[in-house]
């Protein structure tokens, strides 16, 4: 048997002491550090603003003075007379404004006097006196047209020519209709009843009448024969 020689050997033993050395190395250095990083969390809240709307209740409409009634009624010849400004007018036709505030559209006609203006026509905005009569379907057709005089004591009133629907009693409440509309009114003691006896009881039913009434009041100044 051959002999190792003892500096081989002794290589031999420090290569592997090396060698344990190196994995042990390798082994130390695989170990990794865990680092634990936290991220903190944030909450939102959220914040639902609630808006209140108030609403105003409207004002209440003044109401004008009471006028005369409108119910629709059976036809009764009549008519409507008033001194007022012209606001429209062609070769048929014209609307006026009355003392009531009211606004008539008045037919112009052949037969429709309007000698005061050479049978021409007023001009708008002008004040005319007007007599109207009243047709079946409830228009008007003007029968008259003539410049208002400065001064006339009918300048706020309105005339109804109509046929009462009832006699006046105690209570003094005319009725009476003019076309196709019914109109009732209180008569004051002030009233002019010369044709009547200055007695308002007098006033019976089925008679033709003429019925004056003062605006803005709403009075009625005279009851006469129609």
């Amino acid at each position: 048997m051959q002999k190792i020689p003892s500096r081989r050997i002794q290589g031999m033993l420090v290569g592997a002491a090396v060698l344990v050395t190196m994995i042990l190395f390798t082994a130390c250095s695989g170990v990794g550090s865990t680092t634990t990083q936290s991220t903190p969390t944030t909450g939102t809240t959220g914040t639902t603003a609630t808006t209140t709307t108030t609403s105003s209740s409207p004002s209440p409409t003044a109401t004008q003075p009471a006028g005369p009634t409108a119910t629709a009624v059976p036809f009764k010849p009549g008519g409507i007379s008033f001194i007022g400004p012209v606001k429209m007018i062609n070769s048929t036709s014209l609307v006026m404004t009355a003392p009531n505030g009211q606004t008539y559209t008045l037919a112009i006609a052949a037969t429709t006097d309007r000698s005061a203006y050479n049978g021409g026509l007023p001009t708008v905005g002008s004040s005319v006196d007007m007599d109207a009569i009243v047709n079946p379907n409830g228009s008007f057709t003007a029968t008259i047209l003539k410049p208002a005089v400065a001064g006339d004591p009918d300048l706020n009133v309105i005339a109804y020519t109509g046929t009462t629907t009832s006699a006046v009693g105690a209570d003094r409440m005319i009725h009476f209709t003019v076309g196709t509309k019914a109109y009732t009114y209180t008569i004051p003691p002030t009233a002019d009843l010369t044709d009547f006896g200055g007695n308002a009881q007098a006033i019976g039913i089925n008679i033709l009448v003429k019925v004056k009434v003062v605006y803005p009041a709403n009075t009625v100044k005279s009851v006469g024969m129609g």
